[in-house]
């Protein structure tokens, strides 16, 4: 099989992993802005599509059947996302006479489209929730929310990652978040219908996941719980399912195996249920494999992808359900561009530095590395982080050690809030809802920012380093020990830190408060520091905004990144003499807080608005963010029109302040 892979980053190289290990030839595809990644470099052979917007590249149908041909391929994988649900491209790889990675385009037709699911689970008995789709003609949406009762939730009717969904509370949100969800899935997946589901508030996320070949057989690797979630988007995943009775354990087996043999299903795909105590809805059904297979696949030892490979070799599965059984536990949680601590916004940039150690019971599924740039133009996931252990605290231990011994730096992350996230008293007793995250529960929050140690620690470093270096710290005097001085800005923060050598280190003041700091080992990329009677290894590397980073010395003119056991820190050294601030002027507006695309503009010139107003939606990494009015005013210049590409930084609206 010559396997052509039409999908990025870490799902291309794990499909390229298990391929390997079943003989194939790999072959990659790429966007401009993918050239140099890890996927690409990992194929066997790889072939352009064209310009990085997905819409040009990863979802053009036309483009990846293109590349198939002129690579020889035989085969198509889709992963996840892009194309992975879509009938008629699946369709289109078969009238080619290719072998495609999934199941049959009637099966999809089936499952994978949520409004057909919804119809052949009720046709097979399985519970579903109270709802209204577009199938059998124009819906008057008021009226089906209505008689729905709200909360109700909007949904894309193809495809899956929680993209196109919205919970509406009130009518007056329901038309706004209709057109949001609508241009979200034409976005994502080229397909803009919609239906309408009663939202349950504190139901717990529950998929099955199944397999199957092209024989008739059919098994399901029980489930996993995704409850942990934010924007439809899952945080945490973990098999089994903690505190999931064996009575509705069999109940969601059975109802997946019933509906994958209803329409002659193949391959992986997986089940999705709400459950509310006793009771249990379908949701939606996955026709692909699923970002959280490697739960999994640590808890069954089953390899779901290279089944995947296998069943479309027309090979008959090897195991009966009695031979599937639960050893220990596995939790997975997703790293990706986005800041928590500021509504989960996207973010883009270079990363500089990127440890993701593996260690015993660890697995890392990941596509970036020390200099990749994150761009607007895919979804946020950087890489997985796997824990498998003999229970459930035993893995949560495991990811925890491992989290805190990562760093991913460079863009903001949310791999402090994971840190948080597995000692969060809710986690450990398994205690979550799909509303969790989003709830007055104690949301997980990383340490807060020590700035005075970290300017402690930059202090030192930069002093000791000069001086293995060979030259003098700023301010060395010729008689005696001087005292010197760093400024450094940590976040908001500038603090003032005077030093004095001293026997063993440097007596450094913060404040109103002296420590005794000694660096007592330094080698590339990290040091070992004592800082009073407090010991830390840190990690540090020196950016400059020219040139590569450097991890044996502090770079004027650079931000430099430090890591240490349970903090992190981001600091730049303060120039003597610095350069007066240039004023902003008095106007106020928007600015673009990433590179995206504008979907909509609310606002015309002459507009009174009040603090708080909606002034742009703006779509980066398939999300959608509402920029909104700092204060009130007029507007007196809108800069932007639905569809224009704008950079970060970029001003969208003016407002006169009243």
């Amino acid at each position: 099989m010559r396997l052509l892979i039409a999908n990025r980053g870490e799902i291309a190289r794990r499909i390229i992993r298990a391929a390997r290990v079943e003989g194939c030839v790999t072959i990659a595809v790429f966007s401009d802005a993918d050239a140099d990644t890890q996927h690409v470099l990992e194929a066997d052979m790889a072939v352009r599509l064209g310009p990085g917007p997905a819409a040009e590249s990863y979802l053009d149908s036309a483009k990846v059947l293109a590349a198939a041909v002129q690579s020889a391929a035989t085969a198509i994988h889709p992963g996840y996302g892009f194309l992975a649900e879509n009938a008629e491209f699946a369709q289109a790889v078969v009238d080619a006479g290719l072998t495609w990675v999934g199941p049959s385009p009637a099966a999809m037709r089936a499952l994978g489209d949520k409004v057909s699911a919804r119809r052949v689970a009720a046709e097979q008995g399985v519970p579903t929730l109270l709802g209204a789709d577009e199938r059998d003609g124009p819906v008057d949406w008021s009226a089906a929310a209505a008689e729905i009762g709200f909360p109700v939730l909007v949904k894309a009717a193809a495809g899956g990652g929680g993209r196109g969904m919205r919970v509406v509370h009130q009518a007056s949100e329901l038309d706004d978040a209709m057109q949001a969800a609508r241009r979200e899935a034409q976005s994502s997946f080229a397909d803009g219908r919609l239906l309408l589901e009663r939202f349950v508030e504190r139901a717990r996320h529950i998929e099955v996941q199944v397999l199957a070949d092209n024989h008739g057989a059919v098994v399901h690797l029980y489930e996993r719980e995704c409850s942990v979630q934010r924007r439809r988007q899952k945080v945490w995943e973990e098999a089994p399912a903690p505190g999931l009775s064996d009575a509705m354990r069999d109940r969601l087996g059975a109802w997946s195996v019933q509906l994958a043999q209803a329409v002659s299903y193949s391959g992986a795909g997986t089940v999705e249920f709400l459950v509310d105590g006793d009771n249990a809805f379908f949701i939606e059904m996955n026709t692909r494999i699923q970002v959280e297979h490697p739960v999994t696949e640590a808890v069954t030892g089953i390899d779901l992808v290279r089944w995947q490979i296998r069943v479309a070799l027309d090979e008959p599965l090897s195991m009966s359900q009695q031979d599937i059984q639960l050893t220990g536990h596995a939790i997975e949680v997703r790293l990706v561009s986005e800041d928590p601590m500021a509504d989960w916004r996207p973010t883009t940039g270079t990363l500089v530095r990127v440890d993701l150690p593996q260690t015993d019971g660890v697995r890392v599924d990941a596509w970036v590395h020390d200099g990749t740039v994150i761009s607007p133009h895919y979804d946020s996931l950087l890489g997985k982080v796997i824990a498998v252990g003999r229970d459930r605290s035993h893995a949560r231990r495991r990811l925890a050690r491992a989290l805190r011994t990562a760093w991913v730096t460079g863009v903001a992350n949310n791999l402090a809030f994971l840190r948080a996230l597995t000692s969060h008293p809710d986690v450990v007793a398994g205690q979550v809802h799909t509303r969790w995250l989003e709830s007055d529960s104690g949301l997980p929050s990383p340490p807060p920012e020590d700035p005075v140690f970290a300017a402690r620690l930059a202090t030192a470093l930069s002093a000791s380093l000069s001086r293995r270096h060979g030259a003098a710290p700023a301010g060395w005097r010729v008689f005696g020990r001087a005292t010197q001085e760093d400024v450094w800005r940590v976040g908001a923060a500038s603090l003032t830190a005077t030093y004095t050598a001293a026997s063993d280190g440097w007596d450094i003041t913060v404040g109103d408060t002296t420590s005794r700091v000694h660096v007592l080992k330094t080698q590339a990329g990290g040091a070992v520091v004592r800082v009073d009677s407090r010991q830390v290894l840190v990690r540090f590397v020196s950016a400059p905004t020219v040139g590569d980073p450097v991890d044996d010395a502090i770079v004027d003119d650079a931000l430099l990144y430090l890591h240490w056991g349970d903090g992190e820190a981001v600091l730049s050294r303060m120039p003597r003499l610095p350069e007066p601030l240039t004023a902003l002027g008095d106007t106020d507006g928007c600015i673009a807080p990433t590179p995206g695309t504008v979907r909509a503009v609310h606002v015309e010139v002459g507009d009174e608005v009040e603090a708080g107003q909606a002034l742009v939606t703006l779509e980066s990494m398939k999300v959608e963010q509402t920029l909104t009015a700092s204060a009130a005013g007029v507007v007196s210049a809108v800069r932007v029109s639905v569809d224009d590409a704008v950079a970060q930084g970029e001003r969208l609206v003016t407002i006169d302040e009243s």
